[in-house]
């Protein structure tokens, strides 16, 4: 964390980092790490890597597909339209981004939908802050739950544990990341009092 802050590494760069780190940690303090373990730990990594690339890559291909049709101006319009309590519209476009981090990787959805939402909260006078922490709370638990939860297939994966039995486990957390996002919605003070009393 130190060398992010300082700027001496990106975090790309730590990551590559710590790896060179353990190996040598594992080689030469501990004397445990082998050749062959290390090639074994290489072999786990990039298969592990390979199923969360496949999944950002087909979510990345539905998202363009939605995009092309521009499905989301379409909803954002016709919420414009129907709906004029700010309160009541944040809700709409967080469902909408539920269901959405249900199929499409959360780095996708941010990038996809980020310029249509934002000029539309702003228009009926939701602070755009306000709704970025919004957003980022629901787009990140997209990626803790089924059936394209880049976060939640990780967990699996390094924990050696099934899917079901993850999303079992799961239910308390998410239910208290939804519990969280309703009062953050009603309460933006909670928020925004930070950034009001600095700028």
């Amino acid at each position: 964390m130190l060398t992010i802050r300082f700027g001496l590494f990106t975090p790309s760069e730590v990551g590559a980092f710590a790896v060179l780190y353990a190996i040598a940690v594992g080689v030469l303090a501990h004397r445990q790490m082998t050749l062959r373990t290390i090639l074994e730990a290489v072999e786990t990594a990039t298969r592990d890597v390979g199923m969360i690339m496949l999944i950002i890559l087909m979510s990345g291909m539905v998202g363009y597909a939605i995009i092309l049709d521009q499905v989301p101006q379409t909803i954002a319009e016709t919420l414009l339209e129907r709906i004029s309590d700010p309160n009541l519209l944040m809700l709409a476009i967080l469902l909408i981004l539920v269901i959405a981090g249900l199929f499409i990787e959360s780095t996708v959805l941010v990038l996809l939908l980020t310029p249509i939402f934002v000029p539309l909260v702003k228009h009926v006078g939701v602070d755009p802050v306000h709704f970025g922490v919004l957003m980022m709370i629901i787009v990140t638990l997209g990626s803790m739950t089924p059936p394209v939860g880049v976060a939640m297939y990780t967990v699996c994966s390094l924990m050696n544990c099934k899917v079901e039995d993850y999303v079992v486990e799961a239910v308390p957390f998410l239910l208290a990341v939804v519990l969280l996002t309703a009062v953050l919605v009603f309460f933006p003070g909670i928020v925004l009092f930070i950034p009001n009393a600095v700028f």
